[in-house]
């Protein structure tokens, strides 16, 4: 695992609850999602299940994005687009995902996640999220 903050356990969603993800930032602004591969929880079939990977990757990649715009619960309006490659099959152990954002504009933000298993890269996956800069100054609640 590399240098990061933590954010403390009880944060998130429910559904990052439920699947056990952990959560962090690195020292450079990257997003870092974690969990510990469960058989019982996380399996498929034989391995871990693929929309594990996904999963991470995007939330991944909304905490990097978010670290870069003032405002983000509001700014980030969802992903638009996930693209994972599949490299290995996941197996027990911690399987990690850790974003950069390369873009970061005005309409769409861009981020590049490399993902690794047991310290091995297991995928690679490139997301991007809808930004809405009209809601970045706090107060501008109204949503179109």
């Amino acid at each position: 695992m590399p240098d990061f903050t933590p954010i403390p356990e009880g944060y998130g969603p429910p559904f990052h609850k439920l699947l056990g993800v952990r959560m962090g930032f690195g020292p450079n602004l990257e997003g870092i999602a974690w969990v510990e591969i469960d058989p019982e929880k996380h399996y498929g079939n034989r391995w871990a299940h693929g929309g594990m990977v996904g999963a991470l990757a995007d939330i991944a990649s909304g905490l990097a994005v978010g670290r870069t715009i003032p405002n983000a619960m509001n700014v980030i309006d969802g992903t638009i687009e996930l693209k994972v490659n599949f490299l290995r099959k996941v197996i027990e152990g911690d399987l990690t995902a850790t974003a950069r954002v390369l873009h970061a504009g005005k309409r769409v933000a861009v981020t590049e996640v490399d993902l690794t298993n047991q310290g091995k890269l297991c995928a690679k996956a490139i997301a991007t999220f809808m930004l809405r800069r009209d809601l970045e100054t706090p107060g501008d609640q109204t949503v179109s």
